[in-house]
């Protein structure tokens, strides 16, 4: 399809090879490696495999962020500061790679621009850093290849990587790129709906529609603006309101009208001082417990320290002695005729007991000379040894810190779930009871109620105050915005002649009745930005609850499809997570046809899918065949369940469907 150059801002990468190292969670193939050379990949597999992982890894790759499930869109910004936080990245990968290779696990993505190529390595529990990079200019033919050294860092590398990035595809900063991929390029197992999500679809407009990616970053940044504002105006707002509340509440005491209803008044106070010692004693326990935690992780970073000083040194002293004694047990000689039982110089047969007994008394195996042993050797052994019960004791020590920790992590989170719920109790208390608290301070002096009231007045106005000055930024930003709303509303109705008719197109293809878009802005008070508005058959589709899962699942992704061909220049690409399984058999087919009419344009999907009698994969299958689909068998990398076992002749036979299609 054709666009207007104006408008083609945007050049997304091709992945064109992902390899694994020690991924572990695939039991046949740790050490993974695909090149991906056809418009579409599909890695098929079933359940619990890993096929979502392995969508998820390429994202983390990508952008240094593993996907939200649940993701909800506020900004691009915040969006990716969020996505990318280190525990995110850990607690999605721990479970999915063993402990024993958490150090060493890694993953590479080659990408392709059309006039540069970069490879891209990460080390999966190493803050997400860059580890590698390597950048080719294909235009120039030029090489360049950046890895952690004394000199560049991983945060170095990192920020070089996003420098290129951003540069080959015309974007204005890294978290465009992050939401372009994780919310309009791939549809994964979160099944997030962009059709139906205003803000990331406005953000989405912008950089698909906008005349320049810089002015979306305005226009995302002045929309997080307003509604920041717009909720802290509605927070005062609240404030302000309770207090009236309590105002009430202290003249109805002064008018005699309060419905005082405690025994006495050293009652209502013992409740109160019980309920902030209580809370006193759980904030002092949080403070410890935190204190108890911080100590165990000291101590698990200096036992680990230590642990891996040791086995450097371990390591470097068994090298050092098994250089030394094997040097003539691996000489080439000797070891062919070793393995092969056969001597390499005159081809006498079974000569590896004779061979084997000279090397076990120290005498060269060709002139029977002594092989003279090195007098440090019993020392080095013993400096082995004694290394060994080093780290033997490190480990038992890291193993019992690593069950402190655990015992002490649960008593943290215990211990601030007290803390917040004696918290709650004594602000639910004050709130209720502040009027008798007040009356019970003041005993029958009056002038201390109406002091109360006059100084809530004062808290009242300022709250206002604060409020009208939230609405009024609110207001000025919103106007701000609107200029840049009024322009890519302008640009949408320009684009959109070539943009709707392909996401009809598309959709079509699918769902077999007449589909239609049209442009919403969104120009409320506290509102803005765009959505689309679904016309199906001539009735309009509101909200994802007036289609049926299947329809909306593929109806989105036909939506992506429009938008990342749309504001390319370069063949556009999606990774899918294929949500198959809520679709009919004849809605399967007609999904495959969808997916092939899309990558007919030179486009590319990454895609994984269940090994069943999916009619999506056969039907796509049969349209591209082998020049135009790849398909990778999940079943070579890692084992089948026990149920799946049991049934594997059905997978065996879907296999062989998918491959008859193929040809």
């Amino acid at each position: 399809m054709t666009n207007n150059d104006t408008q083609r801002k945007i050049t997304l990468p091709k992945i064109f090879r992902v390899a694994l190292e020690n991924f572990d969670l695939y039991t046949h193939q740790p050490d993974v490696e695909v090149k991906i050379e056809k418009k579409v990949f599909c890695l098929i597999g079933a359940n619990g495999l890993g096929k979502s992982t392995f969508l998820n890894t390429i994202n983390f790759i990508i952008t240094g962020a593993v996907p939200d499930p649940s993701r909800k869109f506020q900004s691009a910004q915040d969006y990716y500061r969020n996505a990318s936080r280190l525990d995110r990245t850990e607690g999605y990968f721990t479970g999915r790679i063993s402990e024993a290779s958490r150090p060493i696990a890694r993953a590479t993505v080659e990408l392709s621009w059309p006039s540069a190529n970069i490879t891209v390595t990460r080390d999966i529990f190493d803050s997400g850093n860059v580890s590698c990079l390597i950048i080719t200019d294909t235009v120039l033919g030029t090489t360049q290849k950046h890895s952690i050294s004394e000199d560049m860092d991983g945060d170095t590398l990192g920020v070089l990587y996003e420098k290129q990035v951003l540069h080959l595809c015309g974007l204005e900063d890294f978290a465009q790129f992050v939401f372009l991929f994780h919310f309009v390029a791939t549809f994964d197992e979160g099944r997030h709906l962009l059709m139906w999500d205003d803000g990331a679809l406005t953000n989405a407009l912008y950089l698909a529609f906008g005349a320049d990616p810089a002015a979306a970053k305005v226009a995302d940044k002045l929309q997080r603006d307003m509604d920041r504002e717009s909720s802290r105006g509605r927070n005062v707002r609240f404030s302000a309101r309770h207090v009236t509340d309590r105002i009430k509440q202290l003249m109805d005491i002064l008018k005699g009208e309060d419905t005082y209803d405690y025994v006495s008044r050293e009652e209502l106070l013992a409740r109160h001082n019980n309920l902030l010692a209580r809370h006193r004693l759980a904030e002092e326990r949080v403070r410890g417990k935190q204190n108890e935690l911080r100590d165990t992780d000291l101590l698990w970073t200096d036992l680990s320290a230590s642990l891996t000083k040791l086995q450097l040194e371990y390591r470097q002293v068994f090298s050092e002695r098994l250089q030394k004694l094997s040097t003539i047990e691996h000489h080439p000689i000797i070891r062919t005729s070793l393995t092969e039982d056969q001597c390499a110089i005159c081809g006498t047969t079974h000569t590896a007991i004779v061979l084997k007994a000279k090397l076990t008394r120290n005498e060269c195996p060709l002139c029977d000379s002594p092989v003279e042993k090195s007098a440090a050797d019993d020392d080095v052994i013993t400096n082995l040894r004694k290394l060994d019960s080093e780290i033997i004791r490190v480990r038992d020590e890291l193993a019992t810190v690593l069950k402190t920790r655990e015992r002490v992590n649960a008593e943290v989170s215990a211990a601030d779930a007290a803390e917040v719920a004696d918290h709650d109790a004594l602000r639910k208390f004050e709130n209720e009871e502040s009027a008798d608290l007040v009356k019970s301070n003041a005993g029958t002096s009056f002038s201390v109620i109406r002091d109360e009231i006059v100084k809530l007045e004062n808290e009242r106005s300022e709250f206002v105050v604060q409020s009208e000055n939230h609405y009024k930024k609110r207001d000025e930003i919103r106007e701000r915005l609107r200029v840049y709303e009024r322009e890519l509303k302008k640009q949408y109705e320009a684009g959109a002649q070539n943009f709707v008719p392909r996401f009809r197109e598309l959709a079509e293809e699918f769902i077999g009745l007449q589909i239609d878009v049209e442009l919403e802005h969104r120009r409320g008070a506290n509102d803005s930005g765009f959505g689309l508005r679904l016309r199906m058959d001539e009735k309009v589709r509101s909200s994802p609850d007036k289609v049926s899962e299947s329809q909306r699942f593929f109806i989105d992704i036909a939506l992506r499809m429009a938008l990342t061909e749309f504001m390319s220049n370069s063949p556009a690409i999606l990774l899918i997570d294929t949500p198959e399984g809520s679709l009919d058999i004849a809605y399967e087919a007609r999904a495959g046809a969808m997916f092939s009419k899309f990558v007919a344009d030179d486009n590319a999907i990454v895609m994984t899918a269940n090994i069943r009698s999916s009619q999506l994969v056969l039907r796509l299958a049969q349209l591209q065949h082998e020049e135009g689909m790849q398909v990778v068998r999940m079943t070579d990398w890692t084992d089948l369940s026990e149920v799946q076992q049991t049934e594997e002749k059905l997978f065996l036979e879907a296999y062989d469907a998918i491959d008859a299609a193929l040809q």
